[in-house]
């Protein structure tokens, strides 16, 4: 059972052509934020990849806010020289000089992400929930050792970043559980329109 808040990111964990692709973008050198993987992220308007909040760092607001899709990692030489895979961005990161810095991101819309989400009715069945929208949240980020976001799925809301699509068919969870892994869409997407939920 679900009974423990362990939020892990947006991890992807469908597409309809079988095949769950990632997208190479940029984000600027010395950016002073964390973006760890599973974290959602949006383009700015120099065409680099930010935090998916109003002012691209972990203070900003989410709400209304169009989202590119879920960093993976990212990819850079670092000042001294060294080429660096890493599940996220460290924050104020300075590269070598006249290079770039990778951000891999699952971008495309047709993507659906495993996320936590946690029950509105806890002993209540969430199935009721499928086609609700809601925001990302993430207080604390994510881990450092790991490189993995600590994000989850907010309340139910009338307009949303992400709409719901199901839930993780996981044998140990329950439609009851407190914490459930749902499955979810974005909903806010940057390169496609938002669809509302049909009652």
């Amino acid at each position: 059972m679900s009974a423990t808040s362990a939020p892990f990111g947006f991890r992807p964990s469908y597409h309809n052509s079988g095949v769950v692709r990632q997208k190479a973008y940029t984000i600027t050198s010395g950016l002073a934020t964390d973006i760890f993987s599973g974290d959602p992220v949006k383009l700015n308007d120099n065409g680099t990849v930010q935090l998916g909040t109003s002012d691209g760092l972990r203070g900003g607001t989410v709400a209304t806010i169009n989202l590119l899709g879920i960093l993976s990692g990212v990819e850079y030489t670092d000042s001294l020289g060294k080429p660096t895979l890493s599940n996220y961005w460290p924050s104020g990161t300075s590269v070598l000089a006249n290079t770039t810095v990778t951000a891999w991101v699952y971008d495309d819309p047709e993507t659906l992400f495993d996320v936590q989400f946690t029950n509105p009715s806890p002993a209540s069945s969430v199935q009721p929930a499928v086609g609700d929208e809601a925001d990302w949240v993430n207080a604390t980020g994510g881990s450092a050792q790991t490189g993995l976001s600590l994000a989850s799925l907010g309340t139910g809301k009338a307009a949303g970043q992400f709409q719901i699509t199901g839930f993780s068919h996981n044998i140990a969870d329950a439609l009851t559980d407190t914490y459930i892994t749902t499955t979810v869409r974005i909903n806010l997407h940057h390169y496609k329109a938002a669809v509302a939920r049909v009652s």
